[in-house]
């Protein structure tokens, strides 16, 4: 594949990235949609067994919502979510994928790796996870790291399969279109 093919090709799948960034930190519904489809055009340059390229949009994308979205909106917890997680999971599971590891291993170093992100953002942006009427119920300060180690386990393996077969399909639109 020539390399400007591949440069435009994570320049788009970057400018898509930012706007469904801005879109989330704008739109308080969109705020989670809209750091799961930025994630998702990650795969794009991915598609194109390129991890550099994965690597490069992923990083501009931070860049550029820091820039744009953090320092206009003052969302940064959405920013924060994306960067130590969402924006990197793809290129990850390229990876895990490439060098053959153990899908019971990866699975358990991507989930860890999840629930670490969600009690670091609770600790950081506690109104970001939940609503504070439900923080402030009694069972749930007692229980609220079990809930987030439990729960996110068990929602993020649901995740993760997803996010793979998600990528297999661009995968096979990307080689379809012949981008």
């Amino acid at each position: 594949m020539k390399a400007s093919k591949l440069i435009a090709l994570s320049a788009i799948a970057t400018a898509f990235s930012l706007i469904f960034m801005t879109l989330g930190a704008i739109i308080p519904a969109l705020d989670y949609s809209g750091i799961f489809m930025a994630s998702l055009c990650v795969m794009l340059p991915l598609a194109k067994k390129s991890a550099k390229a994965g690597l490069l949009t992923y990083a501009a994308t931070l860049l550029l919502s820091c820039l744009l979205v953090g320092a206009t909106t003052g969302r940064w917890e959405i920013i924060v979510i994306y960067g130590l997680f969402f924006g990197l999971h793809p290129t990850v599971n390229y990876f895990f994928k490439t060098k053959n590891i153990n899908n019971i291993l990866a699975l358990a170093i991507k989930t860890v790796w999840f629930v670490g992100t969600l009690i670091l953002i609770y600790n950081v942006f506690t109104d970001f996870l939940f609503d504070a009427s439900f923080l402030q119920k009694e069972w749930v300060k007692k229980y609220i790291y079990l809930i987030l180690v439990v729960g996110g386990a068990a929602v993020f393996i649901v995740y993760d399969f997803l996010i793979v077969r998600f990528q297999r399909f661009t995968d096979a639109i990307v080689a379809r279109m012949n981008l």
